[in-house]
Formats: structure tokens, sequence, C-alpha cells
């Protein structure tokens, strides 16, 4: 995973589109979760995820998770907490990368480069952007992934291997 330093390197229109929404709102601060209408995100809403963030410990449950979303993870990740949906030997950091736009009250933008269990590389962009819930808090996040033209299911990278079958024996 690469988290970029500048926004600049953001290659895709959708997290690129979400980041111009979220500057949009910042009057001196980061936006509300009121400020958050679907009807102005209505072509990202597949890509885009809203979650929750429990304080102490510092947590993240999926609230929301975007059709497309659920479509490529292959599973629908909603009420889930993010370290529990991670596998063991996780290696991209992402507790941390929501940590760090908690903690600065500021995007973080990226790439993941996963392998494929096919031996392939498969490449896309996120955007993590904090929200507040009435209050200075960071209590949510909008969050948005970019597959750009995936044509298979996350359950085909080797790293969400073992997440997916956990998953799977959680819901028998």
């Amino acid at each position: 995973m690469v988290a970029y330093t500048t926004d600049s390197d953001v290659r895709s229109k959708l997290v690129r589109t979400l980041h111009r929404w979220w500057l949009d709102r910042c009057a001196g601060d980061i936006p509300d979760r009121a400020d958050l209408d679907p009807a102005d995100l209505k072509p990202l809403l597949p890509n885009m995820f809203v979650v929750d963030v429990e304080h102490d410990p510092f947590r993240i449950r999926y609230r929301l998770v975007g059709t497309r979303a659920i479509e490529v993870t292959g599973y629908d990740i909603t009420g889930h907490y993010l370290d529990n949906l991670l596998p063991a030997d996780a290696s991209e950091p992402w507790v941390e990368h929501y940590r760090t736009a908690y903690r600065t009250r500021r995007p973080v933008f990226g790439a993941v480069d996963a392998p494929t269990r096919s031996g392939g590389r498969f490449v896309y962009e996120f955007g993590l952007f904090p929200l507040r819930k009435g209050g200075a808090a960071v209590d949510q996040f909008v969050s948005i992934e970019d597959y750009f033209d995936l044509t298979i299911s996350l359950t085909q990278l080797v790293e969400w291997r073992e997440a997916d079958e956990r998953h799977r024996r959680n819901e028998l």
C-alpha cells in the first residue's frame, strides 16, 4: 500500500470528486455528517463507505457499504469492525490510515497493490475523509475505493483469502 503525500498523486476521478465535495464543505473545520446528502454524490455511492469511529479503544465499524464494494469483496461488511476483517498477517495498515485521518482531521489517500491468487497484480485507490456528527470530534468517515476496471472479486486476492474464510466460518 502506498499512502500518497498529496492529493495530486490521486488518479481516480471518484476519489478526487469526493475530495472536492469534502473540501467544499470544510468551513473552518471538517464537514459534519449532516452535510452528506447522497443525492449530491449519486455516481459515487456504489464505491462509498460510511464508517463509525469508536474512540476508546479506537475502532472502525462499517455503517454503510456501497453495492460495488460488496460486489468486489464478495460479501456485505456492513456492521463489521475493520480489525475483525483484516487477515492476521495484513500487509496493509488500514487501521493506521484511519487513525492518521482521525488524529490529523485531514483526508488520507493511497493505492493498494495486491497480488491475486492467479499470480497477477491488482491496484486500486482509496480516500478516507473524516466527518463530525454535530460536535467537534471525528465520529465518522466517508470513504471511497475506486477499483477502476476490476473484473475479479477481492476474494481472489491473496491477502483477503484468510479474512474471507474466517468471515464465512463465522456466518455458518
